[in-house]
């Protein structure tokens, strides 16, 4: 099969025949559309070898493999005229079982006027794979959907930062179909991202890239770095207050301009995101405006990741 919306049409018949009626085949493919209108740069392509065979779409092999063993995911042909100041350049993300893996990875120095280091020997670092998605569609029957017309709409699948077999398992045993992963990579001082567009089968580029780096970066422990993307893969937010959360996590502080003069946006609009994560709990807020500053809270993450955990 090499037809993506056949093998998500597929993925969706994994699932229970009670949800999966025309209602929800329209609705994956409307779905399915919008992320493939939705522009995204891509920095390289991908190929997959899953349980020692090799494929060109990560969707074929969720529907062909009942269960993942391990798994590899190679990047190729990367841009390298693109921004990678906030993405790290792979030859090889390896799964190779219960969670653990290898990376292997390129040098690369945006502040270098030759940011490639060629002459380097890929760096190998042993690490814990987690994941979880970022875009996707979860099958819901038209007479589901039509319980109960006057409720708000329903969170039918919470993403959860997990081992990449557990959440293969629950893709197939649910139907649910795909778009977008994000893996992310642990070793016991660093941790590297990757996004995945498992449409056209590339890695995304950080929305960052390209733009003003923010001020007062914060040095980061690991366990720092898992409980925010258990809290990030989990939070339903707006997409402009994701991606303050994420920019605000990468520093000490930060005032809405800061925010605003990163993101290309406005102060009010920048503010308004900030606010939004300090109402959730998961930032704090000093000052008042225009003067006000804005924190990470590090403990609430902590407490909110543990009952994730336990959820």
């Amino acid at each position: 099969m090499t037809n993506t919306l056949e093998l998500c049409q597929a993925i969706l018949h994994l699932g229970s025949e009670e949800e999966v009626d025309l209602h929800a085949e329209k609705e994956l493919r409307r779905h399915y559309f919008e992320y493939n209108a939705a522009q995204k740069k891509a920095l390289a392509g991908t190929t997959y070898m899953v349980n020692g065979r090799e494929y060109d779409s990560l969707l074929d092999a969720i529907h062909q493999e009942e269960n993942l063993e391990n798994a590899g995911i190679r990047f190729i042909k990367p841009d390298l005229a693109e921004n990678w100041d906030f993405n790290t350049p792979a030859r090889m993300l390896l799964l190779m079982g219960e969670g653990m893996g290898c990376l292997e990875r390129f040098s690369y120095d945006s502040f270098r006027l030759n940011k490639w280091d060629k002459s380097q020997p890929i760096q190998r670092d042993n690490v814990m794979i987690r994941g979880f998605l970022t875009r996707f569609y979860y099958p819901q029957s038209i007479i589901s959907e039509s319980e109960d017309p006057l409720a708000a709409p329903k969170r039918l699948y919470i993403p959860r930062l997990v081992k990449i077999e557990d959440l293969w398992q629950h893709i197939r045993s649910t139907g649910m179909v795909p778009f977008e992963m994000r893996f992310c990579a642990y070793t016991k001082t660093a941790r590297y991202t990757y996004d995945i567009n498992m449409i056209n089968n590339t890695m995304l580029k950080d929305f960052r890239g390209g733009q003003a780096p923010l001020r007062n970066l914060a040095q980061r422990k690991i366990i720092d770095y898992l409980n925010f993307d258990m809290v990030l893969a989990s939070t339903d937010m707006k997409d402009i207050v994701k991606k303050a959360f994420i920019n605000l996590f990468e520093s000490e502080y930060a005032t809405a301009g800061d925010i605003a003069h990163s993101m290309h946006i406005t102060n009010q609009m920048a503010g308004n995101a900030l606010n939004a994560i300090v109402t959730r709990g998961l930032a704090k807020k000093q000052g008042s405006p225009p003067r006000e500053i804005f924190s990470i809270d590090s403990d609430a993450l902590a407490q909110k990741a543990e009952k994730l955990e336990k959820a």
